[in-house]
């Protein structure tokens, strides 16, 4: 301390009491290492080898970026500005959720703890198929790559008009507003039977079960002769184009006096009401007839008394039973109109002398064979 060194003793001699300049008061040259802090010159000095304390082993005071990691402070130091890397700025080891985003290791650090955001909680970007459904984005996401379950591929949920056939639940889907082609709006197949006219296919739907209405179960247009018979509108409906059935071509029930001849049951059919022409309205022919036409026949009277009708028509194609029968005396009438008109009597009309009178038939079968002495019998004949 007398500000001289004394050789081989003192290294240094300042002569102050100064402990923190360059000559400790043990008159040894102060250095970084000595546990004095040499002012103006060290920073710190702890005087021990730890480089990861407070104070460098230069007597530096430990800081974030001077590439030494202090213990139980940092977690890293890796001394340089790069946020992106390893460690972070402030000395703190990088990792996903810290809110800065690692180079080539993660691809997005938003810092917080949401799911459904554009960045996931693994660091990864939310993306369609990620199985996470990012909020305001995506109305779901399955992360399969199933198209047609409840989740479409571009997560948008499935519904009838996507175009896309959701298995299961769904048995067409053409994408259009189209109610008339062969998906419905409702994407169900379209049918026979389902109340829409498919365009093209079907003439009619009427969606019931009703065979004989204006529309068919096969959804084809009711019409005469499609064999169904149409309710209040056809009368019959066999099918065919033969118009001498029982069933007319215009869906009509045959009958005599249609103008068609119904084969195997009329022998004709003039369609009108006339009973003296060629056909009576009975649909049967009077040809060559002499007589009088009536009831289907060909009438005359007996010429003689006491005769048959056998006798009177054997010039006239011979007796016709079927036209002979009846009742009343309208035959008696015409060919005799001056003789007064009584009771039916037997089965051939008789026209008498003795009394004046017509007598009737009574509805049984005729009698060819009968004769009276004072009768003049009157007979429908073949011709």
């Amino acid at each position: 301390g007398d500000s001289v060194v004394q050789a081989g003793v003192e290294f240094c001699d300042d002569g102050n009491n100064d402990q923190n300049d360059a000559c400790l008061n043990t008159c040894v040259s102060a250095r970084c290492g000595d546990s004095v802090v040499q002012a103006g010159v060290e920073a710190c000095d702890d005087g021990n080898e730890i480089q990861t304390d407070a104070c460098l082993n230069n007597c530096a005071v430990a800081r974030c970026g001077d590439s030494v990691v202090q213990a139980g402070v940092e977690g890293c130091d890796d001394g340089n500005q790069v946020q992106g890397d390893g460690c972070l700025n402030n000395c703190s080891v990088a990792r996903c959720g810290d809110g800065v985003v690692r180079v080539g290791v993660e691809a997005c650090d938003d810092g917080n703890q949401s799911q459904t955001d554009a960045c996931l909680n693994d660091c990864v970007a939310a993306r369609c198929g990620d199985s996470v459904v990012q909020a305001g984005v995506e109305a779901c996401d399955d992360g399969n790559g199933i198209q047609t379950d409840s989740c479409l591929n571009n997560c948008v949920a499935a519904r009838c008009g996507d175009s896309v056939v959701q298995a299961g639940v769904e048995a067409c889907d053409d994408g259009n507003a189209v109610q008339t082609d062969r998906c419905l709006n409702n994407c169900v197949a379209a049918r026979c039977g389902d109340s829409v006219v498919q365009a093209g296919v079907e003439a009619c739907d009427d969606g019931n079960a009703v065979q004989t209405d204006a529309c068919l179960n096969n959804c084809v247009a009711a019409r005469c002769g499609d064999s169904v018979v149409r309710a209040g509108v056809e009368n019959c409906d066999d099918g065919n184009q033969v118009q001498t059935d029982a069933c007319l071509n215009n869906c009509n029930a045959a009958r005599c006096g249609d103008g068609v001849v119904r084969a195997g049951v009329e022998s004709c059919d003039d369609g009108n009401n006339n009973n003296n022409d060629t056909c009576d309205n009975n649909c049967q022919p009077v040809s060559n007839c002499g007589g009088w036409q009536w009831n289907g026949g060909c009438w005359y009277t007996a010429p003689r008394l006491g005769m048959t009708c056998n006798q009177v028509c054997a010039p006239h194609g011979g007796f016709d039973a079927a036209a002979s029968r009846h009742t009343g005396n309208q035959v008696g009438r015409h060919f005799w109109p001056g003789k007064r008109t009584v009771r039916n009597w037997v089965s051939i009309e008789c026209s008498s002398t003795d009394n004046n009178t017509n007598w009737g038939a009574n509805g049984s079968n005729p009698d060819a064979n009968f004769s009276h002495n004072a009768c003049y019998v009157n007979c429908a004949c073949n011709n």
